[in-house]
């Protein structure tokens, strides 16, 4: 969570000096970048203490060197000085957030026990995006949960079908009628 936060501010820093196409294309570099710290090889250098931070840095401007764009050299620079390069990977879900964001595209997580076919999942994320005037995509998760949960991270929205609350609604319904 700290982590976020912090990434935070540095994309924003990122957002206020890039036009759109720009952040665009840094997404898709921070996103790169952040793949390479699932390698365990990458990992152990860059959590090494025998290595120098300015060699981590340089390791890094040297994977974005094709790029050629100052503020992205400038930001992996900012976050060497600062002993943050393990941030990368929080400032490319961050980065991806704030794009989503700005163009109201979000992605979601289907729960269910039962395997949902994927014209239900589209149908879901199509009416659900259209309410919320957004596009919405969702991908469907196994879960041991009673019922059906669908969570939308960036939207903060969290739709809950379970039976045990259904059957308790329904009794209370019928006890308020009686």
């Amino acid at each position: 969570m700290k982590q976020e936060m912090i990434a935070k501010r540095y994309v924003q820093s990122l957002v206020s000096v890039l036009d759109t196409e720009s952040l665009d294309n840094s997404a898709e570099i921070f996103n790169v970048l952040a793949t390479a710290f699932n390698d365990p090889k990458f990992l152990q250098i860059m959590n090494s203490n025998d290595i120098p931070v300015a060699a981590k840095t340089s390791l890094i401007l040297d994977m974005v060197k094709t790029v050629n764009s100052l503020e992205i050299n400038n930001l992996i620079k900012l976050l060497g000085e600062n002993g943050r390069l393990s941030l990368i990977p929080a400032v490319a879900k961050e980065l991806k957030r704030e794009i989503g964001s700005t163009k109201r595209v979000y992605n979601g997580r289907i729960y269910a026990v039962s395997a949902l076919d994927q014209s239900s999942v589209d149908a879901i994320a199509h009416d659900l995006g259209n309410k919320m005037g957004a596009s919405i995509s969702l991908e469907f998760v196994p879960s041991d949960c009673d019922g059906v949960r669908v969570a939308v991270e960036g939207l903060n929205i969290e739709i809950d079908f379970s039976k045990s609350r259904l059957n308790a609604q329904i009794t209370e319904h019928i006890l308020k009628a009686i």
